[in-house]
């Protein structure tokens, strides 16, 4: 079915964006009258953080560097090394335990991920940081946000963040889109049960995550005895 939109061109967006997704009416879907009595924007609840860091940067020496594969459904898979801050190439943006951050491209891959206090490798000394493709929220009062992992994953969430992707190759949707995004007070309401619910769902990937490593490095173990003509081991015990 074809949507269409008529615009005043002083209703344009600022810059006189022409662009036909900019005006997709799915993207105000979540919208209704009773709107600003039942939910709040999310900008209430959350800043997009900006603090950028780079080869010159004196915030670290150390960091390591989320991509956009590193978040999935809610969780940062990362398993990478810290590099050194001469490493870090291009600019990212450094994030803090708490935050989420959800990547602006491709939406459609649920690149969305809460920043758990026990990523692989990440201890005091080292920097984390992350893709500029990614918005980094960040709470605006000090309380937990990670409830908002299950909302920026739901279907009508998703639906509008997909609605409202410009480009061709390399779809992205903009900051506005996503701090606009209303919250169901509802939602607020039970924020407390739901962000522990996310993060301890978190602590288990990560009770899971540990015991393959381990599994890893024991194979590691024997295959350089085998290598190295030492004796092996009878019994491998890691998991």
């Amino acid at each position: 079915m074809a949507f269409f939109t008529i615009k005043r061109i002083d209703e344009l967006a600022s810059g006189k964006v022409l662009a036909p997704e900019r005006y997709d009416p799915r993207r105000k879907s979540l919208a209704t009258p009773n709107c600003d009595l039942d939910s709040v924007p999310l900008r209430r609840i959350a800043e997009s953080a900006r603090v950028i860091v780079g080869r010159k940067s004196t915030e670290v020496n150390d960091v390591i560097i989320l991509d956009t594969s590193d978040a999935r459904e809610g969780l940062v898979i990362s398993t990478k090394m810290p590099v050194s801050r001469d490493q870090i190439g291009s600019a990212k943006k450094l994030v803090r335990e708490g935050d989420v951050i959800i990547s602006r491209l491709r939406p459609y891959l649920r690149q969305v991920g809460y920043i758990d206090a026990r990523i692989p490798h990440w201890q005091p000394g080292v920097g984390l940081a992350c893709s500029t493709e990614f918005f980094v929220l960040r709470s605006i009062d000090g309380r937990r946000i990670s409830f908002l992992i299950p909302l920026l994953l739901s279907g009508p969430v998703q639906a509008v963040l997909s609605a409202a992707q410009e480009g061709g190759h390399h779809p992205r949707f903009n900051e506005p889109t996503l701090l606009d995004l209303r919250v169901p007070k509802e939602l607020l309401e039970e924020r407390e049960r739901i962000s522990n619910e996310v993060e301890l769902a978190a602590g288990l990937y990560r009770d899971s995550e540990s015991k393959i490593l381990a599994g890893i490095r024991a194979a590691e173990v024997g295959l350089l005895a085998l290598r190295d003509g030492e004796p092996t081991p009878t019994r491998i015990r890691a998991m």
